[in-house]
Order: C-alpha cells, then sequence, then structure tokens
C-alpha cells in the first residue's frame, strides 16, 4: 500500500470489478464530495445505509478512510473532474 492507502500496481481498477452498482454509485457521489445525507436524498436511501455501503466499499477495496475511497475513484477514473483553469 502506498501513502494513500490505495494498492500499488494494476489491482486497483480489478477491484471495481468486486463492487455492486449501488457501491459503485455511492463511490462516485463521495468523490464528487457529498455528504451522507446529500448521497441519501440522490440515491433515494437512508443516510444509515450509506454509512453501511460506504464501509463495504472500504472493505472491499481495502482502503483505510472516505479520503483514499476518494483518491481512488479518481485515480481508477470512476469519476473524472474538469481541471481548473
Amino acid at each position: 500500500m502506498n501513502a494513500w492507502g490505495l494498492s500499488e500496481g494494476g489491482t486497483r481498477a480489478q477491484g471495481l470489478e468486486a463492487l455492486t452498482d449501488r457501491q459503485r454509485a455511492v463511490l462516485r457521489c463521495l468523490a464528487r464530495g457529498l455528504a451522507d445525507h446529500e448521497i441519501a436524498r440522490v440515491l433515494a436511501i437512508s443516510q444509515r445505509q450509506v454509512g453501511v455501503v460506504v464501509s463495504e466499499i472500504l472493505g472491499a477495496l481495502s482502503l483505510r478512510d472516505r479520503m483514499a475511497a476518494v483518491v481512488y475513484a479518481h485515480e481508477t477514473g470512476v469519476i473524472r473532474l474538469p481541471l481548473p483553469r
């Protein structure tokens, strides 16, 4: 693992295959900077369920925290934000 808690090498993108559609949707929302209550509203699930899904994502991808999940999402192309000008 590197300093961000991410796996080295090509295994990062392969980890996405282990995620369910709901987990990928939550990961995309996290990467966009949404808070749990916002994710719950966007995905029409409870805030408690968002927390459960985030924990599942962290476990499935062997990440240590939400920030590592955000970095992971950006590095693996789950989400691409425009670069600031």
